[in-house]
């Protein structure tokens, strides 16, 4: 199906000011956001990524960076997914259109009170996610310098637009203890490595070996250590 022949509820050109002026989203992203809003006849959704490439004329992977920054800064939500098609929803129904009806001050007010509920509900989230991190964080490490690594990862795959689900945070710290082997300055420096580069994962260190206790030789005299 191309373009021209896509089934849609046209809805014109509309990009809601917070969207516009979004500096997280790029113009690739809010034509997309637009056109997944176009297509989403109620039921929403269902063009593929091959699709929204030749409308939007650019490659499969660029949009499917997209859609995924659109599903991460929450945009957009996959309702379903079969293993063949994927039906996509946007945010863009639940926010003020402006009308003739609508007075300036009207639409300032509706727009300041949508950006408000918007930031409570991402706050709300990003407490609920802090506080699932804290949880399995305390019940799966118990060196408090470990845990502190830990963190700085989980900030890390925040700030480059990759969070960690629950599910994917457990298998990091599986995968971590099973590389560290219970060496808990192995565990941090693992951790730093990933850090470094922006990994989404944790690996083996590319050179590594555990301290070697001295001992003193066995003919060494340690007698004067107990003189008064």
């Amino acid at each position: 199906m191309t373009p021209q022949e896509q089934n849609r509820g046209f809805k014109g050109v509309w990009i809601p000011k917070d969207v516009w002026l979004d500096g997280n989203l790029n113009a690739l992203d809010k034509v997309i956001l637009v056109e997944i809003d176009s297509l989403d006849n109620s039921d929403g959704c269902y063009a593929s990524n091959k699709y929204i490439a030749e409308f939007c004329q650019c490659s499969e992977s660029k949009v499917s960076r997209s859609i995924q920054t659109l599903i991460d800064l929450r945009y957009v939500d996959v309702i379903s997914f079969n293993g063949r098609v994927r039906v996509l929803k946007t945010c863009l129904g639940k926010l003020p259109r402006q009308t003739k009806q609508n007075s300036e001050a009207d639409k300032a007010k509706s727009l300041h009170n949508n950006i408000d509920n918007n930031k409570d509900i991402k706050t709300k989230e990003r407490k609920k996610v802090e506080s699932s991190y804290d949880e399995i964080v305390s019940a799966m490490v118990t060196e408090p310098e470990v845990k502190a690594s830990i963190y700085e990862f989980i900030k890390m795959r925040k700030m480059i637009k990759k969070p960690l689900t629950d599910r994917a945070l457990k298998l990091v710290i599986e995968q971590l203890q099973k590389l560290s082997d219970g060496d808990k300055e192995m565990a941090i420096k693992i951790l730093e490595q990933s850090i470094m580069n922006n990994w989404l994962g944790v690996f083996p260190l590319k050179a590594y070996s555990k301290p070697v206790k001295q001992k003193a030789p066995s003919n060494y005299d340690l007698s004067w250590l107990d003189a008064e």
